[in-house]
């Protein structure tokens, strides 16, 4: 903080010297050309020189002068010439001979478009000045300008315009032509950059800008829902929690995601999570092979390039940025809380099975209901030793705070010159959790540092420089069982005794909070990167390289001890939590090195064939070391180190590398702006497979038709107002090298591991260790190979006011690696990995944008809206599972695809009982298999006259079907922005259209008391079946029926989720002073906001859960309000 708190000091410092040399030059040059010198005062100063009917001497001078104003270097430059000048507003000089005179004039005129509609709003603007205006509702501007000035017309979705005043010329009328402003705007691509209108693959890009102003805690919530088809999952509110990437929908059994690159430098969405979003220049997915296949083996499923701000502007420029957040809690479940009822609801739900509460236990609890004076806690009549707890605490309540605070600071320092150009940069954010006891604080530093330098006019060297470090300081509790707890520990608890000493379910959730264990996370990381580029040939043919070398040190240190409780008023104190207590230190270190060397060659022929060749190396290089250290008996939480432990002392470590090299190459070719053609491929090698299958080769073709550029075809797009309609179209092959075990990725799959660990049996006194067999692995792993076929439309009309993208898409994963043929058990071991199971995956995304402006009170309104929406579904193709047993994946299936019995509602009567089918080989509860009135009742499908299961497979499911898909689909997003008078408003909205969830056995904050009646009864449990209320949303209540294999842990259509959802993920409001006011004290921009994140929910799931976190045993997703400051100088 001290660091950051020293460059804002210095950059505030640098700013306030800025403005003022703007007025005042120091300059000490010998014998240097008038001309050259005149443009250096006008690069180095806010004036604007215009020239009248001169022409400036071939004459060489001496200047030395010391913070001198502009004028007076003026002066001394023209001394001794036939020159004068006139100082004109808006800091216009006027270079003139001597002894005339310059009258400023006005002009006016009126700006139409092609069609000879007036357009409203268009800026004009004196080149080169801050002098300039708008066009009134009727078209029509009246500017006062000098003579020979240049008038300079812009508007959104029009091509600019200069026009050059002529003497004696009054009124200039102007026609702005249909612009491509969208579609000649350059994006990021692998290994160089691109226009858009010159793009044949699938590739979507959006701009920092969409990131500003928005209290986001990492650039994955910041993405979300920005770019179709890239989708963003949390499954946590937690701070420390990651977000999932994924492009496209599903892409393998054994996973995958897209390949993270930041500044061209791999990333994982760790490490992007670590990334200051106000550094981010724009964001481009590369969605397709065809345009990710450059970058070969980690690419298989996309790419996401991040690209970070550079220096830009002649002038230096400062920019400071600060909010203050209010986070609240988002959707908790509800709980009842009135003891009488809680407590007779939990007494039926454990009948027969338990006697939980006798009658004289809730005749105390009807009485506390009517009268809550009433003690909650009191000593129990049959145990003079014992409490009896009747509370009515709202555990989830005591847990969080209503709000808790966030703020992050960042500044940016930036210039560009002739020979230099950089950006330094520098965040602090802190981050205060929602716990009330023993509360988690999330400390993160970034700086950058990042330059260019031409050294000669052919070659230019660089550095990227970044250091990130955060802290994390948390109970160790809430790394367990601590999310789950709170909801199976029962309202009618408390939290302390009267005594004031803990509960047992006190001890059990608040005091390990408070007084038990924490865990500190420390993290360090330093990422540098060195490049040259070296012009061949000036602005046709170059050599590019670069080297990245990135260290990162994570180290843990936690420590848990017990924590007194007491039962009653005369007992001895009782202890939960860990016991033995224990101290743990561990760590994690990260080198990893990346190279590149490439060359890139492109010129224009004949005016119509423009060629580019790029081909070139790359190598990747990581090594992880792990260790920890963990000892019981620990003396002292003072100083909680393993060293400070009297205890079994526990050890382990691990050492992981792996490395990829890889050959790559593109080849552009575009005839006319019409006809594109694209070639990219990669000869890739990967250290995760045996040397024989180690290297692939893998391909990629696109090609794109510029329809709209045809001469035949212009009178169409005419009519049809079209100002472009591009088809796309690709085809290409990546390789994917992941190997997982279902949690975590397999760096030696190919090498046949051995696990060792203390036997169950004591011999001699002793455990002794043992080492177990090692499985088998394949003789031939090699790469899984992914084949992707894109089909895309790019449509504009109306002057690039709306535009339409389209693209639809086969991806075929081939090869996948898994478990292979089933091998007779004789074999001794479980089936070797092979190559051994296909999946496709179909889908499509759709993009539309519409902007304008229009006059409001005679200013500008400036209003865009961006609707996208995509879907994709994945299907089985190959695999070894001939009997189609629906435990395992068989041919045909939808990934996601919920199997589930149909519900007829409840046995309402015994006659219903008597005449329905045999179901009891639905539900294993406590209670004999025997359905009762109240009961939930399943239909026969297949008229058996029995509810079951059949033999579990697809082509005798017993009485199931598929009653959805778990897989979220058709996720969208509403964008809504605009700006008039200095006020701006962006209204985001992000959904997912279509998705069925079926909560998992004993998810408590779903079940409740169906699942165990330990747990809290939740307020929509109360409406289950009675012979009052027959059309309830439950059976009757009774426990243990959501667990596995019973009645409502089975999957079936009256409990099947409807988990779509719109949110309403951001609205910011925000007003910049004008620049009039602002420019005055020396300051470019100033702008106040308020920005809502995650303000609004709608969803039709039941039980008040989060559609983002369904599993409910989480950290709680957050509201977050905040204010802040944008400051440009």
């Amino acid at each position: 903080m001290k660091m950051i708190s020293f460059l804002l000091l210095a950059a505030i410092m640098q700013v306030s010297a800025n403005g003022y040399s703007q007025e005042r030059l120091s300059l000490d040059y010998s014998n240097i050309n008038i001309k050259k010198l005149l443009n250096l005062v006008s690069k180095k100063s806010d004036y604007t020189f215009l020239y009248r009917n001169v022409t400036i001497p071939d004459k060489n001078i001496t200047i030395r002068v010391k913070d001198a104003h502009v004028l007076k270097v003026l002066e001394e430059t023209l001394a001794g010439t036939s020159l004068s000048y006139k100082v004109l507003s808006g800091k216009l000089v006027v270079i003139m001979p001597a002894g005339e005179t310059v009258e400023e004039r006005p002009v006016k005129g009126r700006v139409t478009d092609n069609d000879g509609q007036v357009l409203p709003g268009v800026t004009v603007m004196v080149k080169g000045s801050q002098r300039g205006t708008q066009t009134n509702a009727n078209g029509e501007y009246t500017l006062e300008v000098p003579e020979n000035a240049v008038l300079v017309f812009s508007y959104i979705g029009h091509e600019t315009q200069e026009v050059m005043l002529k003497a004696g010329q009054q009124e200039y009328n102007t026609t702005l032509k249909a612009g491509a402003s969208g579609l000649t705007e350059v994006v990021v691509v692998g290994y160089g950059a691109q226009k858009r209108i010159n793009l044949s693959g699938a590739v979507d890009m959006v701009s920092g800008k969409a990131l500003e102003s928005r209290p986001i805690t990492n650039m994955g919530a910041g993405l979300q829902g920005l770019i179709p088809n890239l989708n963003i999952g949390f499954t946590s509110g937690r701070i420390s929690s990651q977000p999932s990437f994924n492009i496209r929908g599903y892409t393998s059994l054994t996973g995958g995601g897209p390949f993270i690159l930041v500044d061209n430098i791999p990333s994982t969405a760790e490490e992007l999570s670590r990334l200051n979003p106000s550094d981010v220049e724009s964001v481009t997915v590369l969605k397709d092979a065809a345009s990710a296949a450059i970058y070969g083996a980690r690419a298989a499923f996309g790419v996401i390039l991040i690209t970070t701000k550079s220096g830009a502007s002649k002038k230096l420029s400062v920019a400071v940025n600060t909010n203050y957040a209010i986070r609240t809690l988002g959707k908790v479940p509800e709980v009842e809380l009135d003891p009488y009822i809680v407590m007779d609801y939990k007494h039926k739900a454990g009948t027969p099975l338990y006697n939980l509460y006798p009658d004289a236990v809730r005749e105390y609890a009807k009485k506390r209901s009517a009268d809550p004076s009433l003690p909650a806690v009191i000593v129990d009549p049959n145990n003079p030793n014992a409490y009896a707890y009747y509370g009515s605490t709202n555990w989830l309540d005591e847990t969080y705070y209503k709000t808790a605070p966030a703020s992050n600071t960042s500044f940016s320092i930036s210039k560009k010159d002739d020979k230099l150009a950089f950006y330094l940069s520098g965040e602090y954010y802190r981050y205060d959790g929602q716990l009330k006891y023993g509360n988690d604080i999330y400390n993160r530093y970034s700086l950058r540092a990042k330059a260019t330098y031409d050294l000669t006019d052919r070659l230019k060297v660089g550095a990227n420089t970044v250091f990130s470090s955060s802290d994390y300081n948390a109970p160790v509790f809430i790394d367990g069982d601590f999310f789950h707890n709170v909801n199976r520990t029962p309202s009618l608890s408390v939290i302390r005794n009267p005594d004031g000493s803990w509960t047992q379910d006190g001890a059990s959730l608040f005091g390990r909070l408070q007084d038990g264990g924490r865990s500190k996370n420390y993290l360090n990381e330093f990422t540098a990167t060195l490049n040259g580029e070296y012009a061949i040939i000036k602005d046709t043919w170059s050599l590019k390289g670069d080297a990245t070398f990135r260290r990162s040190n994570n180290t843990v240190n936690a420590y848990d001890i017990s924590i007194p409780y007491n039962n009653g008023p005369n007992q001895p104190l009782k202890y939960t939590g860990a016991n033995p207590s224990y101290a743990r230190n561990g760590a994690d270190a990260i080198r990893y090195n990346v190279f590149n060397v490439y060359t890139d060659f492109h010129k224009t022929f004949a005016k119509k064939h423009f060629v580019q060749a790029l081909a070139g190396f790359n190598q990747e290089y990581r090594y992880l070391n792990s260790f920890s250290t963990t000892r019981q008996g620990l003396i002292s939480t003072s100083l909680p180190n393993p060293q400070l432990a009297t205890g079994t002392i526990t050890q382990s470590a691990s050492i992981n590398d792996w490395a990829v090299r890889g050959l790559f190459y593109r080849l552009n070719y575009i005839y006319n702006d019409k006809y594109i053609v694209e070639l990219n491929g990669r000869y890739d090698g990967t250290s995760r497979f045996p040397k024989e299958d180690r290297w692939g080769f893998f391909p990629s073709a696109s090609a794109a038709w510029v329809l709209s550029n045809e001469e035949f075809f212009k009178p169409i797009a005419q009519a049809a107002k079209m100002d472009l309609l591009k088809f796309r179209a690709s085809y290409g092959t990546l390789g994917n090298q992941v190997v997982t075990d279902g949690v975590r990725e397999i760096y030696y799959p190919y090498i046949p591991t051995m696990g060792s660990g203390q036997i169950g049996q004591i011999l001699d006194g002793a455990r002794p260790q043992a080492v177990g067999q090692p499985g088998a692995v394949s003789a031939s792993l090699t790469w899984e190979e992914v084949q992707t076929m894109n089909y895309g439309l790019n449509l504009v009309f109306f002057n690039n006011r709306l535009s339409a993208d389209a693209d639809m898409y086969t991806r075929r994963t081939k090869g996948m690696l898994v478990k292979g043929k089933t091998l007779p058990n004789v074999f001794g071991t479980t089936e070797p990995r092979q190559n051994a199971a296909d999946l496709e995956t179909k889908g499509w995304e759709l993009s539309l944008r519409w902007s304008d402006k229009f006059n409001v009170a005679h200013s500008p309104l400036n209003y865009s809206l961006r609707f996208i929406l995509a879907d994709s579904r994945a299907y089985i193709t190959r695999f070894d599972n001939p009997a189609r047993l629906l435990s395992d994946y068989y041919v045909g299936q939808e990934i996601g695809e919920v199997w589930g019995l149909t519900n007829e509602g409840f046995f309402q009567n015994e006659d219903e009982l008597k005449n329905h089918a045999d179901q009891s080989a639905v539900g294993s509860d406590d209670q004999g298999y025997k359905f009762y009135v109240g009961d939930l009742k399943f239909k026969d499908l297949n008229g058996d006259k029995k509810v079951n299961y059949g033999k579990n497979t697809v082509d005798d499911p017993g009485d199931r079907r598929v009653i959805g898909n778990n897989r979220p689909r058709l996720p969208y997003s509403i964008d809504l922005s605009g700006d008039w008078k200095g006020f701006d408003l962006r209204v985001f909205f992000q959904g997912i259209g279509k998705r069925k969830w079926y909560p998992n056995p004993g998810n408590h904050y779903f079940w409740g008391v169906f699942a165990q009646p330990w747990t809290n009864v939740q307020k929509f449990n109360l409406d289950s079946w009675s012979p009052e209320n027959p059309n309830a949303y439950f059976p009757r209540v009774k426990s243990y029926i959501a667990e596995d294999a019973s009645e409502l842990g089975a999957p079936q259509t009256a409990y099947l989720q409807n988990a779509a959802y719109l949110r309403l993920k951001n609205i910011t409001v925000g007003y910049t002073l004008p620049a009039s006011l602002t420019r005055r004290a020396h300051i470019e921009r100033v702008r106040f906001y308020f920005s809502a994140e995650n303000v609004f929910t709608k969803t039709k799931l039941k039980g008040n859960l989060d559609p983002e976190g369904l599993d409910g045993s989480v950290y709680p997703f957050q509201k977050t309000y905040s204010g802040g400051l944008n400051l440009n100088f």
